[in-house]
């Protein structure tokens, strides 16, 4: 049976320690998300790529303090990402790649 209507809105979630990132909007995920999920006075970072770019690693911050989420603009499907956590003298940590 054919659902008519609406194209489904598929969706990844990715995390590591106060960070996570999701990808949003019909037409496959056209939006990313970056939630801090930490009161740990530490930014927090979404790495993704885009269908239109796929070698193109783009960065989306979220430096406005746990709770908050910052959004991506519109753009091209979301074919993988990773959460991050701002370190302040090392590497950013990050979690493990998802690919849709």
């Amino acid at each position: 049976m054919a659902l008519i209507g609406s194209a489904p809105a598929f969706a990844f979630t990715a995390t590591t320690a106060g960070s996570k990132l999701t990808t949003q909007g019909n037409e496959g995920h056209r939006y990313a998300r970056v939630y801090d999920t930490s009161a740990d006075s530490r930014s927090a970072k979404g790495e993704y790529n885009r269908q239109a770019s796929p070698g193109e690693t783009r960065n989306l911050w979220n430096s406005s303090g746990n709770g908050t989420v910052a959004k991506s603009g519109d753009g091209s499907k979301i074919i993988r990402g990773r959460a991050c956590r701002q370190e302040q003298w090392s590497p950013d940590s990050c979690g493990a790649w998802k690919a849709n």
